[in-house]
Formats: structure tokens, sequence, C-alpha cells
């Protein structure tokens, strides 16, 4: 998917995440105010695991500018798949600029063609006001019930 410039050239495309593509995550992650969270382990991690996909937007220099995770599994429940999208992420520069909404149709696209019966998006996705907007706009619509979850610590970093 790209989004066309005045002079006919892509402003912007949307490839598979690579392991090469960590640091730009990293920087991407750290913009929200996650700190260094996206190691190059956690991409690699990422990339290679068979029900998560990791779809970036890029600019002409194939820069990162925007990150969707996409999570897909069975789940009883559904009689069928699941998706979740953890994380969508465009740097601040590129915002308001359809890079966005190209990340999250090509990830609904891609759910769909995996045969999923409900996308849903994590609250922590959808911190700002804009971004339950931006969610409604696409079609998601908030439901009832409250998210509980046991965290544990983080290895230390050496």
């Amino acid at each position: 998917m790209t989004s066309g410039s005045s002079q006919d050239r892509p402003a912007f495309r949307i490839r598979p995440a690579r392991r090469g593509d960590a640091e730009a995550l990293r920087y991407l992650v750290a913009e929200l105010g996650h700190g260094d969270l996206a190691d190059a382990q956690t991409v690699s991690w990422l990339v290679s695991h068979p029900e998560i996909e990791l779809m970036v937007a890029v600019d002409p220099l194939d820069r990162c500018i925007g990150v969707i995770s996409l999570s897909h599994r069975p789940q009883l429940r559904l009689g069928g798949r699941i998706a979740t999208f953890d994380e969508i992420i465009v740097t601040e520069s590129w915002r308001r600029r359809g890079v966005g909404k190209a990340l999250l149709n090509n990830a609904v696209t891609r759910a769909k063609t995996l045969g999923v019966r409900r996308i849903e998006i994590y609250p922590h996705a959808v911190h700002y006001p804009s971004a339950h907007a931006f969610c409604a706009a696409a079609g998601f619509h908030k439901v009832p019930g409250g998210i509980m979850r046991m965290e544990f610590p983080a290895p230390a970093r050496r």
C-alpha cells in the first residue's frame, strides 16, 4: 500500500518488519514514552513468531515511520480465530498523513484473509482521545468490560 505525493512518487509503503528494523522500532516505542523496551531480541522474536505479524510503514528511504502488531490465534468461545492489534504507532512527524489508516487497513485485510471472527485493540494501544476517534472512524467500537492482568518484572538488562 502506498500513498502518492504530488510527483506520483510513493510517500510511504507498508512491508513486513524485519530483524534489522529493531532500532527504528525502539525509537517508535520510546516516542510513546515506553523507554527502549523494543530491543533487538524482542523484535526478532516477534518477526519470527507464527501468530504475530509486525508490519511497518516506511518512507521512500525505507526508514520506519509507523508500525502495527497483529496477533492472531484460535479461541474456543468464538469457534474460530481472534486477532488483536497490540501496537499501532506512527512517528509524530508522519501523523495525519494517512500512515496509521494505511497500517490499520492493511492489518484488517490480513486478519480477514486469516479468517478471524473478531479483531480487538487493547486499550493501551489507544490511550489518547484522538486514537479512540481514529479507531471509531475505522469501524471499531468500545465494548463493556475491563481487562485484568498480572505483571511480572522484566529481567535485568545486561
